[in-house]
């Protein structure tokens, strides 16, 4: 990661909202940082930041922004608060870590060069070849190509016992490509689902469960109010990530159009079938990186993908 034997750094843009993918790249970052780093970001925020408080508390060192699949023109807020960034700390390093990138609007990619081009001294680590052909022909900045962070949380073990067949695990949001009907009603043993939505107690039992365990601690390092903050953000997002993950553990096999449905199912070693969204994120990103395996296969349309489950092995026992 550029630059950054250089501390104190940031990590900004912390995913706060129930995309359990978003919740594993961020546990991703802090895995990697804290095994590469040593050590954990010392300013912290959500989609806004205090320049007050931020230049207050972090006069100088690297900004790391959160990567996901939000640079570009379909999730606008994201971009805003990235080109915000850039604008208030002219010449500062700032790393982008990995994103997809898809604009629908060309003025819109000409907005972003102006920003990156006025800051100068920006990074911009991109997950796939087309992502990485766009920003190197349109961005005066360093950019390279990598993986996805949630891989750095490695294999994962499985969290319950399975007792569901087919999970259909499809999104239902503005990236969501029309699929093929399915059967009214699923057979038995079939669901479909987007990621599980947060527990209506979800901020209250992570603040009051981070307020005692910073306190147990005994360490008045980690009493403080960005350091708090941060276990908070942490605690949120393993509380989100342990819902996607028990979601996943409890089906025999997936098909998705989500990429981290098809990332987390890798690191679970659990058997599925991954569509693409509305702009082809996922076959570009697996293309990259060959993240198919004997389990994961990609497929065109619904009807390959059932096509596919019917064909392992394991299937004959299962009512796909």
């Amino acid at each position: 990661m550029p630059a950054l034997q250089a501390k104190p750094y940031a990590l900004l843009d912390f995913p706060d909202y129930g995309n359990i993918g978003d919740s594993a790249i961020w546990q991703g970052n802090i895995a990697w940082l804290e095994s590469r780093v040593k050590a954990g970001p010392v300013y912290s925020c959500r989609c806004r930041v205090d320049l007050q408080e931020m230049t207050a508390g972090m006069p100088e060192g690297v900004i790391l922004l959160q990567g996901g699949g939000n640079f570009g023109d379909i999730w606008p807020a994201h971009q805003d608060f990235r080109e915000a960034v850039l604008a208030a700390f002219p010449g500062r390093p700032v790393v982008q870590l990995p994103q997809s990138i898809h604009y629908k609007d060309e003025a819109a990619i000409e907005r972003t060069a102006e920003a990156i081009r006025r800051h100068g001294a920006f990074t911009l680590l991109v997950r796939d070849q087309p992502s990485y052909d766009l920003a190197t022909s349109h961005f005066d900045c360093t950019v390279k190509l990598c993986p996805d962070m949630a891989f750095a949380l490695g294999e994962l073990p499985r969290s319950r016992a399975a007792d569901v067949d087919l999970l259909l695990a499809l999104r239902e949001d503005i990236e969501a490509r029309p699929i093929a009907a399915l059967p009214d009603p699923l057979p038995a043993g079939w669901l479909r689902s987007d990621w599980p939505a947060d527990d209506p107690e979800l901020h209250a039992t992570a603040l009051r469960q981070t307020r005692i365990a910073t306190l147990l601690t005994l360490d008045r390092r980690k009493w403080g109010g960005e350091s708090r903050k941060l276990a908070f953000f942490n605690r949120l997002a393993a509380r989100r990530m342990q819902a996607g993950l028990d979601q996943l553990s409890g089906a025999r096999f997936v098909i998705t159009d989500r990429l981290h449905v098809h990332i987390l199912s890798t690191l679970l070693g659990l058997p599925h079938v991954f569509l693409d969204n509305s702009y082809g994120k996922i076959r570009r990103f697996s293309d990259c990186f060959g993240t198919t395996w004997e389990g994961a296969s990609p497929a065109d349309g619904m009807e390959e993908a059932l096509g596919l489950a019917r064909q392992l092995p394991a299937r004959e026992t299962m009512a796909i």
